[in-house]
């Protein structure tokens, strides 16, 4: 509603009276006046839902009352302003009217913003409010278990938590599609994941201890789930609450613009050398030469200042980036502060409180960023677990980024005296970014390296993991004691390899994910070992058994977030510290104006995007139970020469692979594999089709092959909406879930067409006793003369998901 009644008042507000007596200009008045109208309107309806707010909360109903009575006259002096300049029945706008300099009508829309921002403040209080109180219901809830002395008492309290679990996973996932930053989103998200899979081990645990007090190793278990548990609600009342971002005046401050990046908890190798690079190119000089200014037709010349970056000379460093084209070093800011004028530039080093690398403070500012990185690529050099090789290259490029650094530092510690001849300075600052390059792919095979070894660790995980179960019933101490010690080496491994992921994340929500795998895994994965040492005093105990097979489950939820993250990882930060190749080329490339698209790299959807389309993917699964209950009734009719059975499974089975996409699960993994799974989707639409269509001509005339034929006739539109759907192609992410959301729906559309298709089949082979046997090749020798169903692929797809390297 804001969003529409904000169009309207810019509408108003950029409105310009035309003195002209047409019939253009007395339609505009007559619609000026509709819209003053329309925003009272939504005004009232507005403040009409704060003032139940405010009635509900009286801690606020002051002041929504105030707000919402300043909301209420801002609209009606709109639209009053609006009436007057509607009323002459000339369509003249009167010579001094409200809208002729618009500043009364500019005065009443800032009046109205300020009121309306107000009330969502209010508001976004009272939502707050309700999240942190169903959070403390929550964590008193858990007291109460944590308390209790029999079954009897634990199962009615766990029925209430259970109950107020339902309520607090509501609020906080309107809150997190609400957050704005992304790495609040994710911590959100985090927490939310936290409580939701410990819910089933507090259960558990809680009824091992219950029914076994005396056991150390249950009690252990139990703690531990209650403590991880009170964690996830303290993370979302910091991110509901305490975690607020930085004012514009702390962005804005020098030391508020440095510390945000490098020096707090989103502190990474990789943001440590982007802080650096971009500290870099602002301090790159920059000179002013003046340019002569004819002012009219006199000969008077003025003098104006223009920037121009300093060119370099042909210095032996120059020749060398000049002689290999463009350098391929412009890395992180460097590659957006090209697009940016000087001007532009300029305000931002001014804002970072950077002159260039003239100034002894920015110089400063370099060496500390520089020891930055250094610093943080020691959790590379110090892993157990990298490669002697790695190793020795990453200390060879801090070496070698010091002495680059020192470099541009000598260069313009001599050039200071000549500040209009810092020609070096520039071929300089390149040799520095292309060091801060290299070691940025450097870190980058250290952890895809190890991220290769991960699947065989978490394998041999798992494998001892599954052998502790038996070892345990056997109440096999040594053994037990052998594989928890191999055990905990395996989790060190995936530890250590999560802490180099964390650092080499690109986006804050990877980097959150990494952060809080490493955690959960720390916390949750040596548990196993203790329940399997609870179950092994007492191995003839069905809830201790069951407790140690929920957590072998959490085990494995968590082997599997830490192989999935770890591939996206890899991918993103390979995907940016790849070197640019410059092609030239005689002649222009093939593809539309002379280029040819990049095909996009195929990319998994986030929690959030599986939200937005589970409805239309629940959908799916409801179409794909319907098309199942239709071949079921073909079997005793049919014989395995049935064609249209067979064709009708195998599009279900696609169908609910795409189904189980939209939720994360199945052998779908990408947005690409998404749109090959459409693409055979269609063709073997097309193919049913084409069945149908010889199994239709021996129908007898009548209603049924009537009903049959409209059904069948639609098919070849909606295969032929998929297939444009599938190859239309998209760029950036949001645009890939815009395409994402429009092939399930193709998709379901489609399905819902040969489910009625399949049952009238049905329908008319009870009917009329019909043979439904060769119908392939009774398609593949008629298809000459069958051109409504298009040309169908070759060979049978059978739910093929392989991914391609094309694009969406």
């Amino acid at each position: 509603m804001t969003t529409t009644y904000g169009r309207q008042v810019s509408t108003l507000v950029q409105h310009r009276s035309e003195r002209s007596p047409s019939v253009n200009s007395e339609r505009t008045l007559r619609a000026i006046g509709r819209v003053g109208q329309a925003v009272n309107l939504a005004v009232e309806r507005f403040v009409t839902v704060g003032e139940t707010i405010a009635d509900d909360n009286p801690e606020i109903k002051q002041d929504m009352y105030d707000a919402c009575k300043e909301a209420r006259a801002a609209g009606s002096s709109i639209e009053r302003l609006c009436e007057i300049t509607a009323t002459d029945p000339l369509g003249y706008p009167p010579p001094d009217g409200p809208l002729s300099d618009r500043s009364a009508m500019i005065r009443a829309a800032r009046a109205l913003l300020s009121s309306v921002t107000r009330v969502l403040l209010l508001a976004d209080i009272v939502v707050v409010k309700q999240l942190l109180l169903a959070k403390d219901r929550v964590a008193r809830s858990l007291c109460r278990m944590e308390q209790v002395a029999n079954f009897t008492e634990f199962v009615k309290a766990f029925s209430v938590f259970g109950a107020e679990m339902v309520e607090l996973a509501h609020v906080t996932g309107d809150r997190q599609a609400d957050l704005k930053e992304e790495r609040r989103r994710a911590q959100m998200a985090a927490a939310r994941q936290v409580l939701e899979r410990s819910t089933m081990m507090l259960l558990t645990s809680s009824k091992t201890c219950l029914r076994h007090p005396e056991c150390p190793d249950s009690r252990e278990n139990r703690d531990t789930v209650f403590c991880q548990m009170r964690r996830a609600m303290d993370l979302i009342h910091y991110v509901v609450k305490d975690g607020v971002l930085e004012s514009v005046v702390d962005r804005l401050s020098p030391r508020g613009a440095g510390q945000v990046d490098w020096d707090s908890e989103r502190a990474s190798a990789f943001t440590s050398l982007k802080h650096f690079s971009r500290l870099i190119e602002l301090s790159r000089p920059q000179v002013t030469e003046t340019t002569p200014k004819v002012i009219g037709n006199s000969d008077i010349v003025e003098e104006t200042p223009t920037t121009r970056e300093l060119t370099r000379s042909s210095s032996v460093r120059d020749r060398r980036i000049e002689a290999g084209g463009r350098s391929k070093n412009r890395t992180y800011a460097s590659l957006e502060r090209e697009l940016l004028p000087p001007a532009s530039r300029s305000a931002e080093a001014a804002m970072l409180g950077l002159s260039s690398v003239l100034v002894p403070e920015t110089r400063d500012q370099l060496l500390a960023a520089l020891d930055k990185v250094v610093e943080k690529t020691q959790d590379f050099t110090d892993s157990a677990y990298t490669t002697h090789e790695h190793r020795e290259n990453i200390l060879l490029l801090c070496d070698r980024a010091k002495l680059e650094l020192n470099q541009l530092l000598r260069i313009a510690v001599n050039t200071e005296p000549f500040a209009t001849n810092t020609t070096d300075i520039d071929g300089a600052i390149e040799s520095v970014q292309s060091a801060g390059q290299d070691l940025s792919q450097q870190l980058v095979l250290a952890v895809s390296d190890q991220v290769t070894e991960l699947g065989h660790v978490i394998k041999a995980g798992i494998d001892v993991v599954n052998s502790l179960r038996n070892i345990a019933l056997n109440q096999e101490l040594d053994r037990l004691q052998e594989c928890a010690d191999r055990f905990h080496d395996y989790i060190d491994h995936i530890l250590e390899v999560c802490k180099l992921l964390r650092h080499i994340a690109l986006s804050e929500t990877l980097q959150v994910q990494a952060k809080f795998m490493e955690i959960n895994l720390k916390i949750y994965a040596p548990q196993v070992i203790t329940a399997a040492r609870a179950l092994s005093a007492h191995p003839s105990s069905k809830i201790a058994k069951e407790n140690l097979e929920v957590f072998v489950d959490m085990w494995q939820w968590l082997a599997s977030d830490v192989s999935t993250v770890s591939k996206e990882i890899i991918e993103m930060a390979q995907a940016q510290t790849k070197p640019d190749k410059t092609e030239y080329l005689s002649l222009p490339r093939p593809g539309k104006h002379g280029t040819t698209s990049k095909p996009l790299k195929p990319t998994r959807l986030d929690q959030e995007e599986q939200e937005k389309i589970a409805k239309a993917g629940l959908e799916m699964k409801m179409l794909t139970n319907e098309m199942d209950a239709e071949t079921d009734k073909w079997n005793g009719a049919s014989d395995e020469n049935n064609d249209i059975v067979k064709r009708a499974k195998n599009m279900s089975s696609m169908a609910f692979s795409m189904y189980q996409f939209t939720k994360g699960e199945g052998t779908l993994r990408t947005t690409q594999d998404l749109f090959t799974q459409a693409e055979y989707f269609a063709e073997e639409a097309n193919r049913l089709y084409k069945v149908v269509r010889q199994f239709s001509y021996q129908v007898p005339a009548g209603q049924p092959k009537k009903e049959l034929l409209e059904h069948l006739d639609k098919v070849p539109t909606y295969v032929q909406t998929l297939q444009f759907t599938v190859k239309d192609p998209t760029v950036g992410k949001a645009a890939t879930f815009v395409k994402v959301d429009h092939v399930i729906q193709e998709t379901k559309n489609l399905m819902n067409v040969i489910n009625k298709v399949v049952t009238t089949c049905f329908e008319c082979a009870n009917k009329y006793k019909l043979d439904f046997s060769g119908l392939s090749g009774r398609v593949a020798a008629g298809s000459s003369r069958d051109d409504e169903g298009g040309s169908g692929g070759a060979g049978d797809s059978k739910g093929a998901t392989t991914s391609t390297e094309g694009g969406m």
